[in-house]
């Protein structure tokens, strides 16, 4: 039964007619208010959109339950399980644009997603949910779906979480989702027994469709600088197997023939010059493959920028020791020295 007197600091609902509240203190109180709104919701349908915009204006950045958001979500995923509500989560997604530049505020939201996206039944339209929300031109809702990528639904459901991610990496910027959707499929790649389903998706991605979620797919993996982890396995691989190795100049060749990645591809090159001083990286095979990649691209932005530099860009140590061994290889150096030649003349 619900009290028929709020206690003091309780928060009214505002619906036509209802006897019930939810309280401030209330929320607090899991099983308490757990029972009042599943009572709110199975008795009076009628108001069902006045308690969802109450919601919404309790859980504003400046509303009353805004330093709550976490427990009330936890309270709206449990009526959207009990009940089998796609409507709540609906509600509890709308909150992205409510307060959406605030990181907490997004990683409290994709939380809340991911355990109704793993629901028995429910589980089916919040993953459809999250698979419309990839596409969307919204940042923010793009945004809070890596971040579920990122949690415990990629465990469950990898190849879904990858179909979401390229979504959000073909974004036409490279904007916060795009940057957190890199490293979704960076942690992703890093787990135990993901990394060849992780790889052989992405190397597809780069290759064969050659779209721009591929590039950057496939530019994020190898990228040292967050965690060399998948880099030195990668090579690792590439010392047994030589498909591998072939594997990886088909991805640098794709990523290097697409202007929109100039930028990343010319990151990426510099931190596997830096990684070649790494004592557990195989230094000799780092090399030659850079070597190669020079060969193929010694005209590409993003190896001419490594190879002859840029103006007023100070490269580092790492970079100007790679130049010297670059020149050392017979084939590269005489091409560098021909390009010098023909820029000197013109």
């Amino acid at each position: 039964m619900v009290p028929a007197d709020p206690p003091r600091g309780a928060i009214r609902h505002p619906g036509p007619g209802t006897t019930g509240f939810i309280g401030q203190e209330a929320v607090g109180k899991s099983g308490y208010a757990r029972a009042i709104l599943l009572h709110l919701w199975q008795q009076r349908a009628d108001i069902h959109p006045h308690l969802l915009q109450w919601l919404d204006t309790l859980t504003a950045p400046k509303g009353p339950g805004a330093d709550r958001l976490a427990a009330i979500g936890d309270l709206l995923v449990e009526l959207a399980v009990a009940e089998n509500h796609i409507r709540v989560v609906k509600q509890i997604h709308a909150w992205i644009d409510n307060g959406a530049d605030r990181t907490e505020h997004r990683e409290l939201i994709a939380r809340v997603l991911t355990v109704a996206a793993e629901a028995d039944t429910l589980g089916v339209q919040v993953r459809a949910l999250l698979l419309d929300s990839a596409q969307d031109e919204s940042e923010a809702a793009a945004t809070v779906v890596a971040l579920v990528r990122q949690g415990e639904f990629a465990e469950h459901y990898p190849r879904q979480a990858l179909v979401r991610l390229r979504h959000i990496l073909g974004r036409p910027e490279t904007d916060e989702a795009v940057q957190t959707a890199q490293g979704a499929l960076r942690d992703i790649a890093a787990r135990d027994g993901q990394l060849p389903r992780v790889w052989n998706t992405v190397i597809k991605w780069a290759t064969e469709k050659k779209h721009l979620a591929g590039h950057r797919a496939f530019l994020s993996l190898p990228d040292p600088r967050v965690d060399p982890y998948v880099l030195q396995v990668m090579l690792a691989t590439a010392e047994e197997k030589e498909d591998i190795k072939e594997a990886l100049l088909d991805g640098w060749n794709a990523a290097l023939a697409d202007t929109r990645v100039e930028a990343e591809c010319r990151q990426v090159l510099t931190a596997w010059a830096e990684a070649r001083k790494a004592p557990d990286m195989p230094t000799e095979l780092l090399t030659d493959l850079l070597n190669q990649i020079m060969l193929g691209h010694l005209v590409a932005s993003p190896v001419a920028a490594l190879i002859f530099g840029e103006p007023g860009v100070a490269d580092g140590e790492a970079v100007i020791e790679l130049r010297k061994d670059l020149r050392l290889h017979p084939m590269l150096s005489s091409l560098i020295t021909a390009h010098e030649r023909a820029s000197a003349e013109s």
